[in-house]
């Protein structure tokens, strides 16, 4: 039986990345990454080390470490941290990896990729359960580029 991805889904500020944070701490035996926004600025948090990073740039920065998307500014080294994090946690024993957020750049390539892709291949050697947030217009487009069709599960907040 195919181990399946847990999908936390939404409109975009609508609180699911504060929600899941909120559950996250309640958990035993989780790691992996949130992206929070803290005064209108995009960071990327690790849970197990608890560490926070400012992923938005500002705008005075030099490109070559840049990631453009829209009229955002991405730092290309804090998402090289946040891949070896997401790398690093497929060795351990855990019962969830969360992975916060992937869309558009993961989709062309950027952002949180090469590492995605690879922790999907290798789920079934993962001995916990992978957790992705992904927003609700780009579902279809996230289900699609990685192949979850029928490998998926709608994640709800226990109750």
């Amino acid at each position: 039986m195919t181990k399946k991805i847990f999908i936390l889904t939404g409109p975009v500020h609508t609180g699911k990345t504060t929600r899941l944070m909120h559950w996250a701490a309640s958990q035993k035996n989780i790691d992996g990454i949130f992206q929070p926004v803290i005064d209108e600025k995009r960071f990327i948090y690790h849970i197990a080390s608890r560490s926070l990073k400012m992923l938005e740039v500002p705008p005075n920065a030099t490109d070559e470490n840049v990631i453009k998307i829209g009229t955002y500014r991405f730092s290309k080294d804090v998402f090289i941290w946040a891949q070896n994090v997401l790398l690093n946690s497929l060795d351990k024993s855990l019962d969830w990896l969360i992975i916060d957020e992937i869309g558009p750049l993961e989709f062309d390539g950027n952002g949180l990729e090469p590492i995605i892709t690879k922790i999907f291949e290798e789920n079934e050697k993962f001995s916990g359960k992978i957790l992705c947030v992904v927003r609700d217009s780009m579902l279809e487009k996230f289900v699609e580029q990685y192949g979850l069709k029928g490998r998926f599960e709608m994640f709800e907040f226990p109750l």
